[in-house]
């Protein structure tokens, strides 16, 4: 009896070290379920990395783009003062014509000499005035309005010079990458960006 449960054991024993606890088939599934977590941490890892590098890339540019329409706009803040000055001084002029009316009024009221010729010739002149001023501050009007779209054109412009020289370094960079060296012309292209303003 005892030899039979020894060689019982054995057997037992042979077929624990032998058999496998898990099927081929269960292991080959856990060995590729870890690869595959491995594949999409690397890749979450990676596209991390791209949007973190776009997001500075992207916060830098806007930065510059700030500063520079900071510019513009404090230029044109100046050129409105001057704006704001000339129809000060067309209104003192508009002034001084009425006073000089007034006082031609006054003047030619004492001897009743004036016709009514006279008069409307000084009202035409009054009214010539008036229409200049209105005409002068539309035309102020406009050319705020002209400057304005030229600020934004010279911003896009802008933007679009510097995502070609971005593009450009990348394919120079492609290109030696490739072929190892750079054609002539391409070498001849500046890799900063301060050409760009």
């Amino acid at each position: 009896h005892r030899t039979t449960c020894l060689g019982s054991n054995r057997t037992f024993d042979r077929t624990m070290n032998n058999g496998p606890l898990i099927s081929t088939a269960g292991r080959n599934h856990v060995l590729l379920s870890k690869q595959l977590c491995v594949i999409i941490t690397v890749l979450l890892l990676c596209g991390s990395f791209l949007f973190y590098r776009s997001q500075i890339t992207a916060y830098k540019r806007s930065l510059l783009n700030r500063q520079h329409v900071m510019e513009q706009n404090e230029h044109l803040r100046k050129k409105n003062l001057d704006m704001v000055d000339a129809k000060k001084r067309l209104e003192q002029d508009e002034e001084e014509l009425a006073k000089m009316y007034d006082n031609w009024i006054a003047e030619d009221g004492q001897d009743k000499t004036h016709t009514k010729e006279q008069i409307k010739e000084l009202q035409d002149k009054i009214n010539a005035v008036q229409e200049s001023q209105f005409a002068h501050e539309s035309s102020l009007a406009d050319k705020e309005e002209a400057l304005s779209n030229k600020e934004a054109i010279l911003t896009d412009l802008h933007n679009q010079l510097r995502e070609k020289n971005l593009l450009i370094k990348s394919m120079k960079l492609r290109v030696l990458k490739l072929n190892g060296t750079l054609p002539t012309m391409a070498e001849e292209l500046p890799d900063d960006d301060d050409w760009a303003w």
